[in-house]
C-alpha cells in the first residue's frame, strides 16, 4: 500500500514519493537520528509475505550492503514497521541516464567519462560475485556534481519473483527465481541473449548490458528496439546494432569495445568489464584528438559538468582555438613533430591529492610519468609509462609527497614520513636520505646528488643520492624580505638549479615572488624573474612557470642563465595551490607537458565534522572558500573566514553546526577580515582585519554593536586564543615570522611569549600556554607549554618529540598535528604541568595550512573536530600529457632578437 507523507518507518519518517517499479515504490524519507535523507524502498508484498523469499533476499542484502564504492548507490540496511518491509538506500540527486539520453546523443569526452565510472562500479561488484542483472539507463543517475551513481546493484536477483513486466525500458521482467534456466530477467532492451532465452546468468550479461548502454549514449537510440517486448527480444536474439549510426569520429578501441560487449556467443564476449575499462583508456589517435580538441573549444564551460572528467581530456583545447595549436608549429616545416594529447585515469578508488605539495613528475626522456594517489586516506605513488596502458602503483611508497625523477628514470626521489627517500621505479624497499619534516619539493640533478627544501621556511640543501651528509646551499635573506627558497628544479649542465624565493611582505601569494637561479659552482644566487613561482626549464628555451595560477612562459637563455624575452601568459586551466606557490604541472626533457586539470565543479570548499575515530559527516553549509573554522565554547556555532583566507575579500562569517546557517558578522569593504577567535563566554569574537597594514579587533557574536580596536593604530598581528575568564588575549605578531604574544585586556599591558614561536593557545584554567615552535633548518616544529605567568622568562616544557604544530586545549588535553596525523595528550595542570599518554587519533586528509595559519578546530570536551575539506580534496583522477608541447613556444614567446 503506498505510504503518506509523515508515515514513520523506526526512525524514517516518509516525506515523499520518489517512483514505483518492479522491484517496490521508493519514497524520500529523512532519518531522524542523524537528520539525513535517505531513499526508502518498500518492497513488493509478494516478497515482505513470503518467508521462504524473504529470507533469501535478506541473505541477498547482506551480501549488496557489503558494495562500498563511489559509483555504487549503497544500501544501508532493511527497515520493518508492521507487515512493511524497506530496505534503506542512499538518495541520489539528478537525472537518470535515461532522462539525458532523451535529449539526444552524448558528446564523445562526456559519454567515455560515464562509461568508464559505470565500469568501475560493474568491476566493484564483480570482484565481489556480484551481478547487477538489471543495468539500463534508468538505473544510472548523474549526481549535480558530475558523477556517476549506479542504482539497484543486485536487487533483481534479490527480489526475483513471480510476475512479468510488458515494459521493455522499465523495470526488470521477473519471471522466476534467480538465474535458473528457463527463467528471464532484466529489461528486454538490454538484456543479454542468455538471458533472453532464460539461461543461467553471470557477470557477461552486465558486460552485455554495459556495451547497449555506451551505445545508446553515443548514438542516442537504442541497440536493439522494438515495437514490443517480443519484438524486442528477437532483436536481441537476432540483429546486429546499426553500426553505422554511432558518430562518426567514435574513436577505433571504443568500436572495438562496443563489438566485444555486444558479442551474442558469451564465450566470445569480453569476460571481465577491466578489460573494456582498458580499451577506453587508450588514447585516441593523434588527428581524432585534434579534432575532438577543435570541436570542445566551443562548449561553454558549465556545460562540462555533466562529464568533466573526459571533458578535461581536452584541457588544453586552447591549443586548437585560442592559437595554441599554430603557435606550437614552426613555419614552413611540414616535418616537425606535432604536439598530441593523452589522458591518464584513474578508477576514483584512486585519487590525486591536491595540496601544497607538488603531486607529479615527468620522466627527462618524456617517457614515464609519477603521480601521487590516495585510496582510502593511504597515499602512494603511481607510474605510469606513457607506451603502455595503465599506471600500476610503486610498492614501498606510502604516504608519499613531491615525487621527482633521477635523471635516467630509473629512480624516484620522494618524501615520507618527514624523511627525503629514494626506491627504484619499478618499486622496493625504500631508502631514507635525509631529513625533511615539511619538503618544499627536490630534484636529482645529474651528478648524482639531490637539492631539496626540507621545510616551509627555510633555504636548500643537498645530498648525495647514494647517502651521506646533506648540506645548506641557500638560507633565505630574512634582512631582504626573503621568507622561504623552494621548489628547485634541473637546468642544462646541472651545475645550476632553478628554484623560488618567497616574500615576507606577501606570505599567503606567490605573485611578488622571484625565480633564481643557484649556481653550484659559484655559490651564488641571481634572481632572474620576478613575478612567479616553480619554474620548469623546458627543451625549447623557456621557463615555464606560474603566476596568478595561470601557466607562463619566457624565453630564456640557458647558458647565461637570464631571461631573454617578455613573458606570455598560456593557460589558467591547470591546477594548482597559489598559497604556496605551485601548479600541479612538470616538464619533460623532451618537451613533453604533464599537469592536472582544475576542478570545473567546484563551488568552493565544505566543512567537515570528524568524530575521535576519524569518521566524518559533513556540515549542512553551502559550499564556500572556508578558511580557519573555531568553534564557539558551547560547540554549537562555528566562526570561520570565507574567502581567499588572507586578504582584502574575506570576511569573518558565523555558521551554525546543526543547519549549516550562515551569518555574516564583519563587513570590510576594501578591507578583509580573518582569522577569527571567540571570547570565553561566547559573546565576543576577535579577528585580525587588513585595514591599515594589520590588527586586531573584535564585536559582538550575534552581530549587534561597534567593532572595538584592540589599539589605536594597526600593527601586524593575528589573534590566536581568548582565555576563558576573557581577560588575556594570545597573538601572533609579525606574520609569518612569528613571535607569540599575551595582551591583558584591562591595561594592555603586553607580554612575550618566545620568539620564533606562533598559535599560542591557553589552558582551560588560564595558567599555562602551548605554542608552536617554528621549525629550523635542523629541527621539525615542536609543541611547547609554558606558564603564563612565566611568559618570556624561560621555563618551558617541551611535550612534542618528532613532528608538532598547531595545538589546541581541550578540557583535558592537549591535540596537535604531527605530520598528518592528529594527536592528542592527556596533559594536567594542578598542581603543575604534567603531560601523560599520547595516542594518535586519526590521519587528516584536509586542506592544509601553512604555518602559523591553523585550518581546524576541537569542542572543548575534545569530541568533535572540524575541518576543512576544499576543493583540492575532492576526487581528482586525471593527469593530461601533451607530448611535444614546448615544440612551438618560440613562436607563442619569441626571444629578443
Amino acid at each position: 500500500m503506498p505510504l503518506e507523507p509523515g508515515t514513520r518507518l523506526g526512525p524514517y519518517e516518509i516525506l515523499s514519493p520518489l517512483g514505483a517499479g518492479g522491484m517496490g515504490e521508493v519514497y524520500r524519507a529523512r532519518d531522524g537520528h542523524l537528520g539525513l535523507e535517505v531513499a526508502i524502498k518498500v518492497l513488493p508484498e509478494a516478497v515482505a509475505q513470503d518467508p521462504d523469499r524473504l529470507a533469501r533476499f535478506q541473505r541477498e542484502a547482506q551480501i549488496l550492503a557489503a558494495l562500498n564504492h563511489p559509483h555504487i548507490a549503497a544500501i544501508y540496511g532493511l527497515e520493518k514497521s508492521g507487515p512493511v518491509q524497506a530496505l534503506v538506500l542512499e538518495l541520489v540527486e539528478g537525472d537518470t541516464l535515461a532522462d539525458r539520453i532523451a535529449v539526444g546523443p552524448i558528446p564523445l569526452d562526456e559519454a567515455l567519462a560515464m562509461a568508464r565510472q559505470i565500469a568501475d562500479a560493474l568491476e566493484a561488484a564483480h570482484e565481489r560475485g556480484i551481478v547487477h542483472r538489471d543495468l539500463k539507463p534508468a538505473n544510472v543517475k548523474l549526481t549535480p556534481g558530475g558523477k556517476i551513481k549506479v542504482l539497484d546493484f543486485g536487487l533483481a536477483k534479490a527480489v526475483s519473483g513471480d510476475r512479468s513486466s510488458p515494459d521493455a525500458t522499465s523495470s526488470p521482467t521477473l519471471t522466476g527465481r534467480d538465474t535458473e534456466a528457463g527463467i528471464i530477467l532484466g529489461s528486454a532492451a538490454y538484456m543479454s541473449p542468455e538471458q533472453a532465452r532464460g539461461r543461467p546468468v553471470d557477470k557477461r550479461a552486465d558486460i552485455w548490458a554495459f556495451g547497449a548502454l555506451l551505445y545508446e549514449m553515443l548514438s542516442g537510440r537504442r541497440a536493439f528496439d522494438g515495437d514490443t517486448v517480443s519484438d524486442t527480444l528477437a532483436a536481441v536474439l537476432m540483429k546486429d546494432p546499426d553500426w553505422n549510426a554511432l558518430p562518426a569520429r567514435t574513436p577505433k578501441n571504443v568500436r572495438k569495445v562496443l563489438r566485444r560487449c555486444l558479442e551474442r556467443d558469451r564465450d566470445k564476449r569480453l569476460h571481465d568489464i577491466a578489460d573494456a575499462k582498458l580499451e577506453l583508456d587508450e588514447a585516441p589517435e593523434p588527428d581524432q584528438i585534434l579534432h575532438d580538441a577543435t570541436s570542445e573549444i566551443a562548449t561553454p564551460r558549465r556545460r562540462l559538468s555533466a562529464g568533466l572528467p573526459a571533458a578535461l581530456a581536452v584541457l588544453f583545447a586552447l591549443l586548437a582555438a585560442a592559437g595554441w595549436w599554430s603557435a606550437l608549429r614552426k613555419d614552413a616545416k611540414p616535418a616537425e613533430a606535432r604536439a598530441t594529447a593523452l589522458t591518464v585515469a584513474l578508477p576514483e578508488s584512486d585519487q590525486i591529492p591536491f595540496d601544497d605539495s607538488p603531486v607529479l613528475d615527468i620522466s627527462r626522456d618524456g617517457r614515464q610519468l609519477v603521480f601521487v594517489s590516495d585510496r582510502d586516506g593511504t597515499r602512494r605513488l603511481m607510474v605510469r609509462s606513457l607506451d603502455r596502458v595503465g599506471a600500476r602503483p610503486v610498492a614501498g611508497t606510502e604516504r608519499a609527497y613531491s615525487p621527482f625523477f633521477s635523471p635516467d628514470g630509473q629512480w624516484i626521489g620522494f618524501f615520507a614520513d618527514g624523511k627525503l627517500k629514494k626506491i627504484p621505479s619499478a618499486g622496493g624497499v625504500p631508502i631514507v636520505l635525509a631529513e625533511a619534516l615539511n619538503n618544499r619539493g627536490g630534484v636529482w640533478l645529474s651528478d648524482d646528488r639531490i637539492v631539496y627544501a626540507p621545510e616551509f621556511s627555510t633555504g636548500l640543501m643537498r645530498v648525495p643520492a647514494g647517502g651521506g651528509k646533506a648540506e645548506v646551499l641557500t638560507t633565505p635573506d630574512t634582512a631582504g624580505g626573503e621568507r622561504t627558497h623552494r621548489w628547485p628544479s634541473w637546468l642544462p649542465g646541472d651545475d645550476s638549479v632553478l628554484f623560488t624565493i618567497g616574500t615576507l611582505k606577501n606570505p599567503g601569494s606567490y605573485n611578488d615572488a622571484r625565480i633564481a637561479v643557484f649556481d653550484a659552482k659559484t655559490n651564488k644566487i641571481r634572481v632572474v624573474l620576478t613575478g612567479g613561482s616553480m619554474a620548469r626549464y623546458a627543451p625549447s628555451g623557456h621557463l615555464v612557470y606560474v603566476r596568478s595560477e595561470t601557466l607562463m612562459a619566457a624565453p630564456f637563455d640557458a647558458r647565461r642563465r637570464e631571461v631573454a624575452g617578455d613573458p606570455v601568459a598560456l593557460s589558467d586551466r591547470a591546477a594548482g595551490d597559489p598559497s604556496s606557490g605551485i601548479i600541479y604541472a612538470a616538464v619533460g626533457g623532451d618537451g613533453t607537458l604533464a599537469y592536472a586539470p582544475i576542478a570545473e565543479t567546484s563551488n568552493g570548499s565544505s566543512l567537515v565534522l570528524v568524530d575521535r575515530a576519524g569518521k566524518s559527516r559533513p556540515l549542512p553549509a553551502p559550499p564556500r572558500p572556508y578558511h580557519y573554522p573555531r568553534f564557539s565554547p558551547d560547540g554549537k556555532r562555528l566562526a570561520v573566514t570565507i574567502g581567499l583566507g588572507h586578504g582584502n575579500r574575506d570576511e569573518v562569517w558565523i555558521c551554525d553546526v546543526a543547519t549549516g546557517g550562515l551569518q555574516r558578522l564583519t563587513f570590510g569593504d576594501e578591507n578583509g577580515n580573518y582569522y577569527p577567535v571567540w571570547s570565553g563566554d561566547g559573546t565576543r569574537v576577535a579577528y585580525s582585519s587588513d585595514r591599515g597594514h594589520q590588527g586586531i579587533f573584535w564585536k559582538g557574536a550575534d552581530g549587534t554593536g561597534a567593532e572595538e580596536a584592540l589599539y589605536p593604530d594597526a600593527r601586524p598581528d593575528l589573534p590566536s586564543d581568548w582565555s576563558r575568564d576573557g581577560k588575556t588575549l594570545a597573538f601572533m605578531r609579525n606574520y609569518p615570522t612569528t613571535e607569540a604574544w599575551t595582551i591583558s585586556l584591562a591595561d594592555r599591558k603586553e607580554s612575550p611569549v618566545e620568539i620564533n614561536s606562533a598559535t599560542p593557545v591557553f589552558s582551560p584554567d588560564g595558567r599555562w600556554l602551548a605554542y608552536t615552535v617554528l621549525p629550523g633548518v635542523d629541527s621539525p616544529a615542536q609543541v611547547l607549554v609554558k606558564p603564563v605567568e612565566g611568559a618570556g622568562k624561560g621555563g618551558k616544557i617541551q611535550i612534542t618529540s618528532d613532528l608538532g604544530a598547531f595545538p589546541v586545549w581541550t578540557d583535558k588535553e592537549i591535540v596537535f598535528l604531527s605530520e598528518k596525523t592528529l594527536v592528542a595528550i592527556e596533559v594536567q595542570t594542578q598542581p603543575t604541568f604534567q603531560a601523560g599518554t599520547r595516542r594518535e587519533l586519526f590521519e587528516t586528509p584536509y586542506e592544509r595550512s601553512e604555518m602559523p595559519l591553523r585550518n581546524y578546530d576541537v569542542t572543548r570536551d575534545g569530541q568533535t573536530f572540524v575541518f576543512v575539506r576544499g576543493a583540492s580534496d575532492r576526487t581528482r583522477n586525471i593527469v593530461h600529457v601533451v607530448l611535444n608541447w614546448s615544440s612551438g613556444l618560440a613562436r607563442e614567446a619569441p626571444a629578443k632578437r
